[in-house]
């Protein structure tokens, strides 16, 4: 019901209906959406609402308790990420179709990779001497074909909890034993992809905390 206000005429009360404002109730799996991709950022705030945070490009939206970021560079929708967690999954297939793991399944390494058929590039913010600044994050990178616009996924994990920690570690070893400290402290893995079969082997089974999806994803350098 519309809520109503009395406004004075002359000397006549006049009952005025006033609009209310109507934030968009939508569900992640309209937001979090293939379709979504390359439409126009406001027609993207209609569905998703208004959003919570703007940094640049990139605008963070609520929706259904889930954290949905959006990077509009030009004005529409390049990607999108969402923040997973035991009540905000993802359903990829209306970006990548059959390539897409089960929806109702924890995403991990093991699933993406075996959806998709690989290959999976490896990325990391740092492995060894990151500092306190922010948690640090190890990243799959996989490209679909043709038959799917080319569309890129790239799977995140937090260096937060002990199996993601153990895994990288598990990574980082190997790297040091073949080409020594520096190349790891100075992030050369991030250019190079003899690593990747051992990266996927230790993470297989580690739960990915968030997923990014479109095409020219930015992701760590060396």
């Amino acid at each position: 019901m519309k809520p109503r206000a009395l406004l004075t005429i002359g000397s006549t009360l006049t009952l005025v209906c006033l609009p209310l404002f109507a934030q968009a109730q939508a569900t992640v799996a309209q937001v979090f959406n293939g379709e979504m991709l390359g439409t126009n950022l406001k027609y993207f705030e209609s569905v998703a609402g208004i959003a919570r945070t703007s940094l640049g490009d990139k605008h963070t939206y609520k929706v259904q308790g889930c954290e949905i970021t959006a990077d509009a560079t030009g004005g529409s929708i390049n990607d999108l990420r969402l923040e997973l967690s035991p009540t905000c999954k993802a359903d990829l297939s209306s970006f990548i179709g059959t390539f897409a793991p089960p929806a109702n399944q924890p995403l991990t390494f093991a699933a993406l990779h075996e959806s998709t058929g690989g290959p999976l590039e490896f990325y990391a913010d740092c492995l060894e001497m990151c500092g306190n600044a922010a948690d640090p994050s190890v990243y799959a990178l996989w490209e679909g074909p043709r038959a799917v616009g080319f569309t890129q996924v790239l799977a995140e994990v937090m260096l937060t909890d002990d199996a993601a920690i153990a895994a990288s570690n598990t990574w980082a070893d190997e790297m040091k034993k073949h080409k020594g400290e520096d190349f790891v402290m100075e992030t050369k893995y991030n250019c190079e992809r003899s690593f990747d079969p051992v990266a996927l082997q230790s993470f297989k089974p580690v739960a990915i905390t968030a997923v990014t999806i479109g095409t020219q994803l930015s992701k760590p350098g060396c």
